[in-house]
Parts: C-alpha cells; sequence; structure tokens
C-alpha cells in the first residue's frame, strides 16, 4: 500500500445554494463528511488541491483530511464517496468523503491492470479487459493498489474469471454470480484463416 496522501481542508459555516455559489467563484469547492456515527461536518478545499489528491486516490484509497475546526486541527481518514465535476467549467462543485475505521473492512473498486504478453495474442488474438476495474473487501490499510494478472500463458478464448484472480492476502473479491474479467478474442484474420483451411 503506498502512502496516505493528506488534504487540507475547512470547516464551513454556512450552507446553501448563495453561499456555495460564492465559494466557488472563489476557488473553493463545497463539501461535506460523513461517517458511521452520524459525525457530519461541512467543509471547503481549494478546487486544485482537491482535484491533485483525486487524481492520487480515486475511489479505492484512503485519504487523510487535515480539518480545521475553528483554529484547531483535526484528522479524518476517509474515501472519497462523490465527487462532482462541473458540466462545462473546469472545476468540482461538490465533494462527499465517507468516514471509516482502519479495523474494519471497506469495499472498494480497485482496477485491473494485465503483465506479459498472451500466448494468444502472439497467435494473433486480441486481450480483451473486460472489467477494469474490480469489486474487493478489505481492511483499509491492505487496500490494493490494483490487481494484476499475468496474461502470458493464456491462448485465444481463453478467459479469466474473477474467482481466479490472485488476491494479497486479506483481500476478498466481492461478487454474486462468477464473471469474466478478461480474454483472449479470436481476431477476424485468424477467423478467416481458420474458415479457409
Amino acid at each position: 500500500m503506498s502512502e496516505v496522501v493528506s488534504l487540507q481542508m475547512t470547516r464551513r459555516s454556512v450552507t446553501g445554494k448563495g453561499p456555495c455559489a460564492r465559494l466557488r467563484v472563489q476557488g473553493l469547492v463545497p463539501g461535506v463528511f460523513y461517517n458511521s456515527k452520524g459525525e457530519n461536518i461541512p467543509l471547503t478545499v481549494d478546487n486544485t488541491a482537491l482535484g491533485k489528491a483525486f487524481e492520487k486516490v480515486r475511489y479505492s484509497k484512503m485519504l487523510e483530511l487535515h480539518i480545521d475546526m475553528d483554529g484547531q486541527l483535526e484528522k479524518r481518514t476517509v474515501l472519497f464517496k462523490k465527487l462532482v465535476s462541473h458540466p462545462v467549467k473546469r472545476r468540482y462543485d461538490h465533494v462527499d468523503f465517507i468516514g471509516i475505521d482502519l479495523d474494519k473492512e471497506v469495499q472498494v473498486t480497485v482496477p485491473v491492470k494485465t503483465t506479459g504478453r498472451a500466448k494468444g495474442v502472439v497467435l494473433g488474438g486480441k486481450l480483451e479487459v473486460i472489467q477494469e476495474e474490480v469489486l474487493v473487501r478489505c481492511l483499509p490499510t491492505i487496500i490494493p493498489d490494483s490487481i494484476t494478472v499475468d496474461v502470458t500463458a493464456l491462448d485465444i478464448a481463453d478467459k479469466v474469471f474473477v474467482d481466479q484472480l490472485s488476491l494479497p492476502e486479506g483481500v476478498q473479491a466481492v461478487y454474486d454470480r462468477n464473471y469474466v474479467v478478461l480474454t483472449i478474442q479470436t481476431s477476424r484474420a485468424v477467423k478467416a484463416d481458420s474458415e479457409d483451411e
């Protein structure tokens, strides 16, 4: 697991459409911190800093909020819950964070990455990643940066299902039905050759 990213926040005393619109004009983004204990803190954050933090952690890695609570610094460990972008302007309109406990499991989506060159690709097939992310359950401290699949041995028409993924200890894939994560598809050229034969 990579180093935890931190983000400076300020508690906001004003709410409503008008005050929030004025904050956005100043380059600030209104947001809210929630947790399972019913805590609900309205916040503001710098738009640029928010964008940089989100690029690093997305929805699957922990973030530490450093909140200025009327002059006192408080820290909260969170995940991004929702980030709303402006439909036209290059800015964010709102952000929600969900507080997490380090000793309680969370469910997060983790990106799928591949390594190696598949045998089926060498023969003219095409690697298709059907699920670019996989939902997993684990403690926040061991959320993997990605799930790597070695495709070297895969032949044409081979498939890798979610229950075949090699996951770190303590990490479980979450699914109701077993599904295909990636496959080696037959290319048109390979199909044409086999039909000619």
